[in-house]
């Protein structure tokens, strides 16, 4: 991600509500390690998985969060979620959250508005007629957006969710790396991690952050850090913008 991106993320952190955008969860004013300056051990962070469901991949990552008692937040893709019916009622059932990441994750730079709009909209009647629930959590693929997709999302009262730590899955050989990661990286309360549950290095991150001891982190879904409020947003509509 390029400083300017960087500064734009900071910059609208700073001044939108948390449930519009999100780029972290609450986190303490002052942080060692584990994300706390109270005497606690424990840290509280969201791990998030992009571009599911997958057959072999995405339940192994399931599996991994129901041995840590641990929940997640799954992205998923529309075509996707057709493929693949049940492991979208798996997670939800789960009690996991979900969030919408377009129908196909086409390239940002092709993709106007109105069939950015359009997909997202096509994922959600999808992902509510699955499973009986609605979700406000959006993804963008890659996390980008324009102006007009951004006042999009927000007149339909969506929750832009991006993220501020990558392990860089995504370019894992072996589980091997999954782990080293796992040991470089310092905890903090309120981190949100991307993760791609496509790719079979997500599920070996969730067992190895678990193996840390559950005094040490533990996963939250997104919607955890969320007012109530903000599951209830408005049924997206296209845009010409």
């Amino acid at each position: 991600m390029n400083l300017a991106r960087q500064a734009m993320k900071r910059a609208l952190t700073a001044v939108l509500p948390r449930d519009r955008f999100l780029v972290s969860g609450p986190m303490s004013s002052r942080r060692d390690r584990s994300g706390f300056c109270d005497g606690r051990t424990q840290a509280e962070i969201a791990l998030t998985f992009d571009d599911g469901p997958h057959p072999e991949w995405t339940p192994a990552v399931l599996d991994a969060l129901a041995s840590a008692g641990w929940k997640g937040t799954f992205f998923v893709i529309g075509e996707r979620v057709e493929q693949h019916p049940d492991l979208v009622r798996r997670i939800v059932d789960e009690g996991h959250a979900i969030g919408n990441h377009t129908y196909t994750h086409s390239a940002p730079a092709e993709t106007p508005t109105a069939m950015f709009l359009d997909e997202l909209r096509r994922t959600h009647d999808l992902i509510e007629h699955l499973t009986g629930t609605s979700t406000t959590l959006v993804r963008p693929p890659l996390g980008k957006l324009t102006g007009g997709k951004f006042r999009g999302l927000w007149t339909a009262q969506q929750t832009i969710t991006l993220w501020n730590v990558d392990p860089k899955d995504f370019a894992m050989c072996a589980e091997s790396e999954a782990v080293t990661w796992v040991r470089s990286y310092g905890l903090r309360t309120g981190d949100i991690v991307l993760l791609h549950d496509r790719l079979p290095y997500a599920a070996a991150i969730v067992r190895a952050l678990s193996q840390t001891g559950e005094e040490t982190v533990r996963s939250v879904a997104v919607s955890d850090w969320l007012p109530a409020s903000a599951s209830s947003g408005m049924v997206l509509e296209a845009s010409h913008a």
